[in-house]
């Protein structure tokens, strides 16, 4: 009676054997994983022992439910039947159970070709049009954009002759980008307006840049409403974002009291307000000053002067909304932190250095990304997410939050490592790193999803790339396009 059902269960067991065999083996990217590879996906493991348990198990089965099936009924027909039967029917809840064991992963949907001429590296990226749709990677030589969602190349704006990109606006307005451009060991004199949309040169302007500023640099350029503000060596000169029309100029250059000449440092702006860094070097010192201007008029609204007694070493804007600095001074026993200035009032500070770990907003990354840096920082919902480093490591190794109301750490996720940090949301924030994107809570660091979040199952990124979330896709842009494609697109 039960011979039957026996050769059909046995087979079963048989078909989940080659399935999980095919499944399991083929899941390891590249044919290796674990150790100095990317990590194995999550259920590779179990899938690979259960395959030669059943291979083992449902192949002695087999054999006995055959034999015990062919006493009762001589033929060879039927219980070979039977078995396929057998083998079919397990195969859906066997890619099912697969499915459960291996968690989410992410694939590489497509790539983009490398870099050529292999000298060129990416400054900095913008993003375009509703859920990203276009990419605009900012390489050296040029403006290159890109489809989101299957990586093809849209258009391509070269840089002048002899000049390279040292400057770029932190967003795009209206589908208008700035980006500066100069000469070898030359500041940057070249404005464009570009519409973003199409890689059409909208208008362009040439102005005395900033002489400390000879390499790219962050910073130089924003756009806000329908204003273009440059940073030169004077102060800051607006135009208009669409026809590059000169607005207004407003020169920030003082003298500190010693005599030494003070020069402008950043510009940033948001709401209608112009912020500006102004930095000073004396004879035995130096200090700043943070100034705001109106974007109509470029009127002074403010000014507050910055906590340092030594020149700035280094000045960064981490956001515009909220205004939040990085700052550190070449004293090193000066400030090195993070100054939010929530209110507009007396800046809150969180050390770059605590006694339980070190605050690691920026990668390392020689010289990529110097127009507009991919930050391992970000500010949601008042909170400032940042990548840690544990007393001892050489790298981050978790990711961290503090309130910029307060300057207080909220939390700490501890993960393996971290390449890149981007926005997942309102109040979420995705991590990818050593093989697995995560996705973290920014109110208390708690894991969203997956514990051990999703898999990638692709090793063609660097440490310090930048992580877009455009629609359904993942999009990492690399800084260096030679090694590793200059964008890959993960689904």
């Amino acid at each position: 009676m039960w011979a039957g059902p026996a050769v059909v269960a046995a087979g079963a067991a048989v078909g989940l054997a080659v399935e999980f065999h095919a499944l399991g083996w083929t899941s390891i990217p590249g044919g290796e994983c674990g150790g100095d590879a990317a990590p194995c996906p999550e259920g590779t493991t179990p899938t690979i022992i259960l395959a030669f348990v059943l291979t083992f198990v449902g192949l002695g089965l087999l054999v006995r439910a055959i034999q015990s099936f062919t006493e009762r009924r001589p033929g060879k027909v039927l219980p070979a039947v039977l078995a396929v039967a057998g083998v079919l029917l397990a195969l859906w809840p066997g890619w099912q159970a697969f499915l459960w064991m291996r968690g989410p992963v992410l694939d590489a949907a497509w790539q983009v070709g490398r870099d050529r001429p292999a000298t060129v590296r990416a400054q900095g990226v913008w993003t375009v049009g509703r859920d990203a749709s276009t990419v605009v990677r900012v390489r050296d030589d040029a403006l290159v954009s890109y489809d989101s969602h299957d990586g093809d190349r849209r258009w391509t704006l070269r840089a002048p002759v002899r000049e390279s990109v040292c400057g770029m606006s932190e967003r795009v307005v209206d589908g208008v980008g700035l980006v500066a451009f100069a000469r070898y060991k030359k500041p940057c004199d070249t404005v464009w307006g570009v519409d973003t949309r199409t890689g059409r040169k909208l208008w362009e302007r040439h102005i005395k840049g900033v002489a400390r500023f000879t390499a790219g640099s962050d910073s130089l350029l924003a756009a806000d409403g329908d204003v273009a503000l440059v940073l030169t060596d004077t102060g800051v000169q607006a135009y208009g974002l669409a026809d590059g029309r000169p607005r207004w100029s407003a020169d920030l250059r003082r003298k500190h009291r010693d005599g030494e000449g003070c020069a402008p440092n950043v510009v940033s702006a948001t709401g209608g307000t112009t912020t500006v860094v102004v930095t000073c070097e004396t004879a035995d010192g130096g200090s700043g000053q943070l100034v705001t201007l109106d974007n109509a008029t470029g009127k002074r609204r403010g000014s507050q002067d910055l906590p340092i007694e030594s020149p700035a070493d280094t000045v960064m804007v981490l956001s515009a909304d909220p205004f939040t600095l990085l700052l550190k001074e070449s004293d090193k026993r000066g400030v090195a932190a993070v100054l939010a200035y929530p209110d507009h009032g007396d800046p809150v500070r969180i050390p770059l250095t605590g006694d339980d770990e070190d605050l690691t907003p920026l990668p390392d990354t020689y010289d990529t990304f110097t127009a507009r840096p991919a930050l391992w920082a970000g500010i949601r919902q008042d909170t400032l997410v940042v990548a840690t480093t544990k007393p001892g490591a050489s790298s981050p190794d978790r990711v961290s939050g503090y309130a910029l109301r307060d300057g207080r750490h909220l939390w700490h996720a501890d993960l393996d490592g971290v390449a890149a940090l981007a926005p997942a949301g309102p109040d979420r924030v995705a991590v990818l790193g050593n093989g697995r994107l995560r996705t973290l809570d920014t109110a208390d660091g708690h894991r969203v999803g997956e514990a051990d979040g999703t898999t990638v199952r692709t090793g063609s990124y660097g440490t310090g790339g930048q992580l877009l979330r455009a629609g359904d896709t993942w999009v990492v842009v690399n800084g260096d396009g030679t090694d590793d494609p200059p964008l890959l697109g993960l689904r």
